[in-house]
């Protein structure tokens, strides 16, 4: 079975504060069960809980990082945005970019809820490709594109944080 864990907080479980808000520093991830054929991986971390008030389409990514080698079975804490990741892996801006918030670029974004407690969604994509033509600019909908006619398989990961601490850095 295809799983994804991390020894910072169990499925379901709370995010450490540790990994949120002004903390830029990625969870430590792991996984096995990897399928036959997985020559890539592509990771996502999305808010599927943004606030009706923001007028945004889809949910909001915190995270992509692809191109991760089919060798690789674990990011180590603070992977991103310090980058620590393993050679040929790429990033792509998160949303914090999108709402212009200062302070974010390419790389992890963790949790900032501005109103309640929110579900908090990794994915990894185990990919039939050992590179994705994604622009080095791409939006998540070019990525999206780019990932789902290449995925074998995919396993998620749910944590919840929230309510923020502080405001979000601009409001």
């Amino acid at each position: 079975m295809f799983v994804l864990k991390s020894a910072a907080f169990g499925n379901g479980g709370t995010i450490p504060d540790k990994y949120a808000e002004e903390n830029v520093v990625s969870p430590p991830l792991s996984w096995d069960g990897v399928p036959d054929g997985t020559q890539s991986f592509a990771l996502v971390v999305t808010d599927p809980d943004l606030p009706a008030a923001f007028n945004f389409p889809r949910n909001f990514f915190h995270w992509v990082v692809y191109d991760l080698p089919a060798a690789t079975r674990a990011l180590p804490e603070g992977a991103s945005p310090n980058g620590d990741l393993p050679a040929g892996a790429k990033e792509l801006i998160s949303d914090y970019v999108t709402f212009q918030m200062p302070g974010y670029g390419k790389g992890y974004g963790g949790p900032w809820p501005p109103d309640a407690a929110h579900r908090y969604v990794f994915t990894l994509y185990a990919l039939k490709t050992a590179a994705l033509d994604v622009p080095a600019d791409a939006d998540f909908g070019a990525f999206s594109a780019a990932v789902l006619p290449q995925m074998i398989l995919s396993t998620a990961l749910v944590g919840t944080y929230g309510p923020a601490r502080k405001p979000l850095p601009g409001s």
